[in-house]
């Protein structure tokens, strides 16, 4: 996923840098305010920049949400390939990147409660583009569940796409609900329940009981 969104500004490490502080202003100002209360003024004065100064770096508000989406499918993405460039075996690939991605999206959970809330505030292009990409990281958990079901493991459905829709959405839970699971539990509890669910849910063995 990615559009070009013109700088003014030709030093490209600078313009990295500033957007970075941009979108962690805009996640909060977004938060507090929704996509349609927040201005770019209140966007600026979050990141530490002049309103005029910002337009240097972004065109529009449209352009700083898009920035915020792509940033999280991003992570989200860039976990699981961490897990298939560091893990052989299918298997423990598989359980990783649950895990991987369940880190991630508790970790960034601000931004995913923001990506839920605002994805219908974006233009209709821009909204096509976080969509594929989103198919691309439901993608690589097909893969995932292929690579294991080629080596011999079972899944309890065999459309690996169900499957996979399953393991890339239900972990978002963590982050979600964590208004009402933190009065309850804690992360540890919270994220190794949502693990167990979704193993057994799709028939996969847990790490405890081997393959």
């Amino acid at each position: 996923m990615q559009r070009a969104i013109n700088a003014q500004v030709q030093d490209t490490t600078r313009v990295s840098e500033t957007r970075e502080r941009i979108i962690r202003a805009a996640i909060a100002v977004f938060r507090r305010k929704g996509f349609h209360g927040a201005t770019t003024r209140c966007m600026a004065e979050e990141a530490g920049v002049t309103q005029s100064n910002i337009y240097n770096y972004v065109r529009s508000k449209d352009d700083i949400l898009y920035l915020v989406c792509e940033h999280l499918v991003g992570l989200y993405s860039a976990s699981v390939d961490r897990v298939m460039r560091d893990h052989a075996d299918p298997y423990d690939r598989l359980i990783n990147a649950l895990r991987g991605i369940m880190a991630v999206m508790f970790e960034h959970r601000d931004e995913l409660v923001l990506l839920y809330n605002e994805v219908h505030a974006l233009q209709k292009p821009d909204r096509k583009l976080v969509l594929k990409a989103v198919a691309r990281f439901i993608r690589q958990f097909q893969q995932l569940l292929d690579d294991y079901v080629a080596d011999g493991g079972r899944l309890r459905f065999a459309n690996t796409r169900i499957s996979a829709n399953l393991l890339s959405f239900v972990p978002a839970i963590v982050a979600l609900r964590w208004w009402d699971l933190s009065l309850h539990s804690d992360r540890q509890e919270a994220e190794q329940a949502i693990f167990d669910f979704i193993l057994a849910g799709l028939g996969i063995p847990g790490p405890e009981t081997g393959r």
